[in-house]
């Protein structure tokens, strides 16, 4: 016999179907998350497969949420299907123990007026503080004011609902049922260790400075069988945070280049092609939109930013999931992430020629060296980045620069000391040399010239160009790096030079003259990789291309 399924699941299953079947307009990193969906479902009826929904307590959770009188409504929470979608988190179980829910970290991302606060964060922590034995339920937000107005909504709540008024003691900054307590935080929250959280909740995560409070929340509920850290967001405008990395990591999930089957996450966002202007694009990431959102809402909100253009930054990532940079106004990051990849085989290039730049900076600062590849009509870039041990802490506490994590992974080079010590750059330059045929060293004459002697000693095969740094010459370089951009001709998978093009200003001469420039108002904030592939593209082109052709009709016949 079938079995007969509860409504909420059939609701759920209805809503999967819209999405694939694109009877609902959906994002890249939603689809994929359904589509998550449905292969652990059919996957559950395996013997090697390690979980099983469990739609009993699927069911639980939803129905506690729709018991819950909400103060803003004035009446019972109705949840939509897209939001019950992600109630799933309560449902997967391991099959050897149905008591161990299977996902301890959530991350959903969704627009602003989506009702995140009311359909998540408040039945959920309540859900958790009633339903876990001596539960730690924690509500973070992002500044002291904000956590006091989640504890003041969460205690209208429970006055409003006799029954968990019954059962809740709502004290200045806590609230207590029997031996669970709900705490709220803020990252300002001085001391963070020493919990066992059962459920934190980290609302808005693209405002927090740092990744301090995730990380203590992901340690600090270890020692129990069942804790889930659930960060609720919409997109924010640096792509330098926490928030932008945590993304980074579940669009990885989703696509299958990273496993983690205790993470769930969906995203609702416009697709990096969509015309943000284009008012069809709306539900992608906005899934409340023809229920308690109405159009007219967010139209009115859409001509305001195009009559606004200082207000597009805000409109692009809080109403349609597309993370901005406030601080590059040249290459954004929508167009950069076009031409970014997880990972390139370097090994498919042994024995290639390249052609490389080499931008020495400040020896207390980053350093970078540039291989520039050219290949069926793109033009691949292999990085060297070096920067002191000693600088590494100021970065990441100042801007949250984790250069400690590229170091973990190898992407950065850290070396001992206050200063960079050149001979590592020569040993790379050298190694480098074994791997692939470099013809050019384009390099910046200041702080180059005993380096450059000693590789010119060393490797006299190369040819070394003393590169003018100079606007005029400059300007038709970084335009062509622009250009090879646009058209998504260039290919990178290193993190850090998401990091710098981000920082990229661009400076113009009265005659239309360019070249990027950082911010010096962020002085920790660097471009030098972005100056050393302008170099490099420049030296490969020049190379490979006709001298009667312009970078832009080769481009085009590509």
């Amino acid at each position: 016999m079938r079995k007969k399924h509860s409504s909420h699941y059939n609701e759920v299953i209805q809503y999967c179907n819209d999405i694939i079947s694109h009877k609902i307009p959906s994002g890249t990193f939603c689809y994929k998350s359904v589509k998550r969906f449905f292969k652990d479902l059919k996957a559950q009826e395996d013997d090697g497969f390690p979980y099983v929904f469990d739609e009993e307590a699927f069911n639980n959770v939803i129905d506690f949420a729709q018991s819950l009188k909400l103060q803003d409504i004035k009446s019972n929470l109705v949840l939509q299907p897209w939001q019950k979608f992600c109630y799933q988190i309560w449902a997967w179980k391991y099959k050897s123990d149905l008591e161990r829910r299977r996902f301890r970290t959530a991350y959903i991302e969704v627009a602003r007026k989506n009702g995140k606060t009311s359909a998540f964060l408040m039945p959920w922590i309540l859900y958790d503080a009633l339903t876990e034995n001596a539960s730690e339920s924690y509500l973070a937000s992002a500044t002291e004011k904000q956590s006091q107005k989640s504890f003041e909504e969460i205690t209208a709540i429970i006055k409003d609902n006799p029954e968990l008024d019954s059962l809740f003691k709502c004290y200045s900054s806590a609230i207590t049922y029997d031996t669970s307590r709900i705490t709220f935080f803020s990252p300002q929250t001085s001391a963070l260790d020493g919990y066992r959280n059962s459920l934190s909740i980290l609302d808005e995560y693209h405002e927090y400075d740092s990744d301090r409070i995730l990380t203590a929340f992901r340690y600090g509920g270890r020692a129990r069988k069942n804790s889930t850290v659930a960060i609720i967001t919409s997109a924010g405008n640096d792509i330098n945070g926490a928030c932008y990395a945590e993304n980074k990591k579940a669009q990885s999930i989703l696509k299958g280049t990273l496993e983690d089957d205790s993470y769930f996450t969906v995203i609702y966002a416009y697709n990096q092609e969509d015309d943000w202007k284009d008012a069809k694009n709306l539900i992608k990431a906005n899934p409340a939109l023809g229920s308690f959102l109405k159009e007219d809402v967010l139209l009115s909100d859409l001509n305001d930013a195009m009559l606004t253009p200082s207000h597009v930054p805000d409109f692009k990532s809080k109403t349609c999931g597309i993370w901005t940079n406030d601080v590059s106004n040249w290459i954004s990051n929508e167009k950069w992430n076009k031409c970014c990849v997880d990972k390139i085989d370097w090994s498919d290039f042994e024995g290639a020629e390249c052609w490389c730049g080499l931008d020495l900076s400040e020896v207390h600062d980053v350093t970078a060296f540039t291989l520039c590849f050219h290949k069926n009509g793109k033009f691949y870039f292999k990085h060297h980045f070096y920067v002191p041990s000693e600088t590494i802490a100021e970065r990441y506490q100042k801007e949250n620069i984790n250069f400690y994590d590229w170091a973990d992974k190898g992407i950065v080079t850290v070396i001992n000391g206050a200063t960079i010590d050149y001979d590592f750059v020569f040993e790379d330059i050298c190694s480098e040399m074994k791997n692939y045929r470099i013809r050019e060293i384009a390099y910046d004459r200041w702080q180059a010239n005993a380096l450059i002697s000693k590789l010119n000693d060393e490797l006299p095969e190369i040819v070394y160009v003393d590169y003018d740094q100079s606007l005029k010459k400059f300007s038709q370089p970084s335009k062509d790096f622009e250009k090879a951009i646009l058209d998504g001709a260039i290919v990178n998978d290193n993190p850090v030079m998401t990091w710098m093009v981000s920082n990229a200003c661009i400076k113009i001469s009265p005659n239309g003259d360019i070249k990027p420039q950082k911010d010096f108002k962020r002085p920790t904030q660097r471009i030098d990789g972005v100056i050393t592939s302008i170099m490099s593209l420049d030296r490969c082109k020049s190379n490979l291309l006709n001298p009667c052709q312009s970078f832009e009709s080769v481009l085009n016949s590509f």
